[in-house]
């Protein structure tokens, strides 16, 4: 399965969709700095990495844009603990 991810910035999301349903990361922004809310999978795709390749994707969409980013979702938290690489766009909430 090719996971295709877009940008919906009318909804402020990260979306991919899957068999079983739209999975995404909700965001808000102000001003230059990317407020990451939290991140759903329908529950049947769970423990495929499509979490993962969202966060990824976020972030690196961050880093393109010149963007900071501060973190609201417990699984994107998890995800940067992985992923020290992206600690540099991190601001404390």
């Amino acid at each position: 399965m090719e996971n295709k991810i877009t940008v919906n910035e009318e909804s402020h999301q990260f979306e991919m969709q899957t068999p079983e349903g739209l999975a995404l990361i909700a965001y808000e922004m102000d001003s230059n700095v990317m407020n990451i809310m939290h991140t759903e999978v329908p529950e049947a795709m769970e423990g495929q990495g499509i979490a993962s390749d969202l966060a990824k994707f976020a972030l690196d969409y961050a880093r393109e844009n010149q963007m900071k980013v501060k973190n609201y979702c417990r699984f994107v938290q998890v995800f940067l603990h992985r992923h020290p690489e992206y600690q540099d766009l991190i601001v404390k909430p």
